[in-house]
């Protein structure tokens, strides 16, 4: 638990390495050479996560393993996996695809796709003795939450957002970047001469997120900017944190 609400990134252009020093010594404590996983689905946001990582463990004589779902929803998904696994593989990091197998729902599509995967990030760290993994969520991310639930009339609980750190049973899940912007993220991918892929659906109006993704620019204008919405989720989280207290 935080005294303080986390500070929003308002700087531009590339994480560095002291920066991510920093985040990830928030979320500590770490094990002596640690061995962590990164989702990474091939996006900015974790891709940028992974080659972060892999600089944080490489300092510690730790190690590193990325982990990516193939949902066997999208024609092509497996095919950009495979590139995916080209680019980490230069760099000297090791991939594992994990595949969700079964039948898939006709309704309710991407809440039960979500289920599945932490399902699946979460079996593979306990099979593989891993006790950290990493998320890519990011300041953007956090924004586009509170505003979906603050739509859904969420109380205080969920209007506190994502939390930087989950406890589950097996596994701790950490979300070192809610603080740093998406253009940062792009941006440190840029300065490394590492592409990135896109996913269709992430431009599909029919999910919420999507939806409220597109309305931000707007938002923007009236001075609801992501930045400024984080700085109202970590009072929230403060005022969390004093009620389960109490």
């Amino acid at each position: 638990n935080r005294a303080m609400a986390p500070v929003q990134n308002k700087k531009i252009g590339p994480l560095s390495d002291d920066e991510m020093e920093g985040l990830m010594a928030g979320l500590g404590p770490f094990e002596c050479d640690p061995h962590i996983a990164v989702a990474v689905s091939g996006g900015p946001d974790s891709l940028a996560l992974t080659l972060l990582c892999k600089n944080w463990v490489d300092k510690r004589d730790g190690s590193l393993s990325a982990l990516s779902i193939d949902h066997g929803l999208r024609k092509g998904s497996s095919h950009e996996l495979k590139k995916l696994g080209e680019w980490l593989l230069a760099r000297g990091i090791d991939h594992i695809v994990l595949k969700w197998k079964g039948k898939k729902p006709l309704t309710g599509l991407q809440a039960t796709a979500r289920i599945a995967r932490y399902d699946l990030l979460e079996n593979w760290c306990r099979k593989n003795d891993v006790l950290h993994l990493l998320l890519g969520h990011q300041q953007d991310d956090q924004a586009e939450t509170f505003l979906m639930r603050l739509a859904h009339k969420s109380r205080v609980d969920g209007l506190a957002g994502m939390a930087d750190v989950v406890e589950k049973k097996y596994v701790r899940i950490l979300r070192p970047l809610l603080t740093t912007p998406k253009d940062r993220l792009c941006a440190t991918l840029k300065a490394a001469k590492q592409p990135w892929l896109e996913d269709p659906s992430n431009k599909n109006m029919e999910f919420e997120r999507v939806r409220v993704r597109n309305a931000l620019p707007t938002l923007v204008e009236l001075g609801l900017a992501p930045v400024t919405i984080c700085e109202t989720v970590g009072r929230m989280a403060l005022m969390r944190i004093a009620l389960e207290a109490e």
